[in-house]
């Protein structure tokens, strides 16, 4: 089974929210949280912490595995972390970024279970 992660950055009560490429055959153009697949002996946090960084240039230090779970031959894990840094996106894979609150994330085409990770965040009131 292939492993996957992706960390959840928050600043303000706002989610940081990637808009996918057509680099990717699953989800074009939705939203989501930086991340991907491990590569060869990555753990989930080695993994993520790659991930962000390639993605949109931050450091990010996983510090809780908010969820977990199975999509297709892929165990994931979605961490929550802190991060410091300043966006810059890889254009390769990633269209846009922008923060976004509850209500307009809640309104994004969203990719994978995000729809459910932001109402999470969202009911533990670390989203707004």
């Amino acid at each position: 089974m292939v492993l996957a992660a992706s960390g959840i950055i928050l600043q303000d009560k706002k989610i940081l929210l990637l808009q996918r490429s057509h680099y990717t055959e699953n989800y074009p153009e939705f939203w989501g949280c930086p991340g991907g697949r491990a590569e060869i002996g990555e753990t989930a946090e080695q993994n993520v912490i790659r991930e962000v960084k390639e993605e949109c240039n931050l450091y990010f230090s996983p510090s809780e595995i908010i969820k977990t779970g199975i999509w297709q031959d892929r165990k994931y894990y979605r961490f929550l972390g802190n991060w410091t840094g300043e966006i810059k996106i890889q254009e390769l894979e990633v269209l846009d970024y922008n923060w976004f609150s509850f209500g307009e994330a809640s309104k994004l085409k969203l990719a994978f279970d995000y729809r459910e990770i932001i109402e999470l965040l969202y009911k533990n009131r670390q989203l707004l």
